[in-house]
């Protein structure tokens, strides 16, 4: 029995190691039968350093490189021939390929200022002075950010001085008229720009324009490599200053009328005020029943206060449909506190008014203060 085991299990070990022997050989034959794929390699232009914006390129500047031919991006040069000499749109970075969009016209030295405004892009220039361009401190391909201060303006929906951020890490197309600049220009410590022109989007340029319009612009310099956008609030004056703030959040919806008068209203307020202290407002009314107003008159550096009281017993209405008469002292119209010349009451409904009565003109003359009736 344990011979016929013993049997049985050599047996087991052989075919395994036969089967085992099998499967390895069936590998080997299908690896030889599918060899590794070859990748095509094709040599393109790179550069080997760094090429400034506007530079002629340099054979010491590039070199030839062999690239999966799956991989070369569209308009890449094949010859240093056709790369040397050239002068570049955009700055040129290290281990790029160079394409023909990146380089000017062989021969040409200056094509004017189109050929390097990038597609998608659009170039603006604003007016700036040594405060507002930086001190002269900028150059084409300097990066800023564009600040711009709004006075207010009720009139334009702005109602309150306001300073913010529009735009950030902008490129600076050109200083002046320059937007390459030639080895002797690089070596200049500062140009004295009267105008900076900006590579902008269309929509950026949008903003720019209105910015420029309704406000003051003032470019910002950005430091070599900072790229990052930075979230601001913008600044109110009185929020700085630590002062009540009056108006609303410029970004949010103006009502008209809803916004307190600015300075240049403030006279436009003083003479409001003082007409609104002489209309006439109502006081307590007599014991007849009579409705009474009160009226203060400025005359000059004179103020004298007039009583009127409603007349209800003549016949003749105004176009409100009621009369007024002074109330001091038998109806006179004169000025507080000085006393009203005696009359003779009227005798019948017929008889002539008072002369503090407001009755409407008549053809017939008006009898002398105190002659007989």
């Amino acid at each position: 029995m344990r011979t016929r085991s013993i049997f049985f299990l050599a047996l087991a070990l052989g075919c395994g190691l036969v089967a085992a022997v099998g499967v390895q050989q069936v590998l080997a034959t299908r690896d030889r039968a599918t060899p590794a794929p070859v990748v095509e390699m094709k040599a393109i232009v790179v550069a080997a350093e760094d090429i400034p914006m506007g530079d002629p390129v340099k054979v010491t500047q590039i070199k030839l490189e062999d690239w999966p031919k799956s991989k070369i991006p569209e308009g890449a040069l094949f010859k240093v021939e056709d790369v040397e000499g050239r002068r570049t749109k955009t700055k040129i970075y290290k281990g790029s390929p160079i394409l023909d969009a990146q380089l000017l016209e062989k021969g040409a030295v200056d094509a004017g200022a189109a050929p390097w405004i990038p597609k998608g892009y659009r170039v603006v220039s604003v007016k700036v002075d040594p405060v507002s361009g930086s001190a002269s401190m900028l150059r084409p391909s300097d990066r800023v950010d564009v600040v711009v201060h709004f006075p207010a303006m009720p009139s334009k929906g702005i109602p309150k001085d306001y300073t913010r951020t529009i735009l950030q890490n902008v490129r600076v197309f050109a200083v002046d008229d320059k937007y390459a600049l030639t080895g002797d220009e690089k070596n200049q410590k500062s140009i004295q720009a009267k105008t900076v022109s900006l590579l902008v989007t269309p929509e950026q340029a949008e903003i720019l324009t209105a910015a420029t319009e309704l406000g003051q612009i003032r470019l910002v310099m950005r430091g070599l490599g900072d790229n990052d956008p930075v979230e601001t609030k913008g600044v109110d004056p009185m929020e700085l200053l630590g002062l009540p703030t009056q108006g609303g959040d410029p970004e949010k919806e103006i009502v008209p009328g809803s916004e307190p008068p600015g300075k240049e209203d403030a006279f436009a307020q003083f003479l409001s005020n003082q007409t609104n202290s002489a209309r006439a407002t109502p006081v307590s009314t007599r014991g007849s029943g009579g409705q009474t107003w009160a009226m203060r008159l400025l005359l000059g550096s004179q103020v004298n206060d007039v009583v009127l009281e409603a007349d209800t017993d003549h016949v003749w209405p105004d176009a409100m449909g009621t009369i007024w008469r002074a109330a001091n002292n038998g109806g006179s119209a004169l000025p507080a506190g000085e006393p009203a010349p005696t009359t003779a009451p009227p005798t019948s409904e017929s008889a002539p008014p008072q002369d503090g009565d407001l009755h409407p003109p008549t053809d017939s003359p008006v009898p002398e203060r105190g002659s007989d009736q």
